[in-house]
């Protein structure tokens, strides 16, 4: 029985990677069975929008959400949150899920002021901490929650149809912020990570990119957020060729974190992936404003099931295996994952490009290898979840 002094509530990863991985492959089915026709209910808005909202509001955040209450405790010396504390705050990401699935069994208004709730509360004990602490490099994080908070409020606003821009361009904003986190949490763990994997096998060797280009990188990331909201639809081809800009400059900081030197081990080359699926995407975005005039699909799935998805899941998995107390090595169960998770991403791309019966079926494919990776990381991982740490360290 999980109670308030439950191993489980004894640091975020625990419930918010758990339900985090659980919620991933629960939208992605309902996602499936409503374009087979096999579910039809009624909603204030359009499943597929749904659908793009809880990938990024339902999954993400609560990766998100679990990585940082984890790693603060590190970065501040402090406790971590746990117990009564970390139920409410569950709990306001756990009503923000239910009340938007709750379809029109709840009025607009409240199933918006739900789901606005978590994000803002986050912010602030996240803010309280490093503030009072002293941490001013993190600062920035909370400040990010502030504005995802901000996109999820435009996004009802929109749904009302009162907002300037539609519900749609608001999320792909989103979707660039959530990368402009891969882009400076990852270019502080991908590199410190192989770093330290590689002398720890007696490979010495520079690995990290000159400043002024992860600088360029990170800004660049920022300043597509505001060309997603204001630029993309006025001068998609002046935005296509800045895309392509920004594409050329994280490969070339990828290529300084020297990830061929990594493949032995899948908990390293699948950060790896991740980034690489961010030029990839940034390329097909490129790709697609040119083309179509718009974020073109290929290029959404390649930055979200693969940059972002890809990144959460081996980040996921490194943390919880860390702070659980076992040893930071994949097995056969986490290695088959990460693999499913990568070709779910590829066949997800492909089917952007197919215009055929078998367009549907690769859809069906990337969905069954999305279900099976984190059904596996659940698998893997449920029975740590409930167990106190090996170490008997906090957490």
């Amino acid at each position: 029985m999980i109670t308030a002094s439950s191993p489980f509530w004894r640091a975020g990863f625990r419930p918010f990677f758990t339900t985090g991985a659980l919620y991933a492959l629960t939208v992605l089915s309902l996602w499936i069975l409503i374009l087979a026709g096999v579910i039809d209910y009624e909603t204030h808005i359009a499943p597929s929008l749904i659908h793009g909202h809880e990938m990024i509001y339902g999954f993400s955040v609560a990766a998100i959400a679990g990585f940082i209450l984890t790693a603060m405790p590190n970065w501040t010396n402090t406790e971590p949150l746990s117990g009564k504390p970390l139920i409410t705050l569950f709990g306001l990401w756990l009503l923000g899920r239910l009340s938007l699935w709750a379809g029109t069994s709840l009025p607009y208004s409240l199933l918006a002021t739900a789901d606005l709730l978590f994000l803002p509360v986050l912010s602030i004990y996240t803010a309280r901490i490093l503030i009072r602490t002293g941490n001013k490099r993190n600062l920035m994080l909370p400040g990010i929650f502030i504005i995802l908070a901000i996109f999820n409020l435009c996004f009802y606003l929109a749904e009302a149809g009162i907002a300037p821009h539609s519900s749609r361009t608001i999320l792909e904003a989103a979707i660039s912020l959530l990368l402009l986190l891969i882009t400076i949490i990852g270019g502080r763990i991908v590199p410190a990570f192989t770093k330290n994997a590689l002398t720890a096998k007696g490979t010495r060797v520079d690995v990290g990119a000159p400043g002024k280009l992860s600088i360029l990188c990170i800004v660049g990331t920022a300043i597509m957020v505001i060309g997603d909201l204001f630029i993309a639809d006025s001068w998609p081809q002046l935005f296509a060729y800045f895309c392509a800009i920004l594409a050329g400059l994280h490969l070339a900081r990828l290529y300084f974190w020297k990830g061929w030197m990594t493949l032995s081990d899948p908990l390293l080359w699948a950060m790896h992936v991740a980034y690489l699926w961010i030029p990839a995407g940034l390329a097909l975005k490129a790709y697609g404003f040119v083309t179509y005039g718009y974020f073109w699909e290929g290029a959404l799935h390649a930055l979200t099931a693969g940059a972002i998805g890809t990144m959460i899941l081996v980040v996921t998995m490194r943390a919880s295996l860390g702070h659980t107390g076992n040893v930071l090595k994949t097995n056969s169960y986490l290695t088959i994952a990460l693999c499913a998770l990568t070709l779910s991403a590829i066949a997800r791309v492909a089917q952007s490009f197919i215009e055929s019966a078998f367009s549907e079926q690769l859809l069906y494919l990337s969905s069954l290898f999305w279900i099976l990776a984190f059904s596996l990381y659940l698998l893997n991982f449920l029975p740590l979840m409930n167990r106190p740490r090996l170490d008997g360290k906090p957490g």
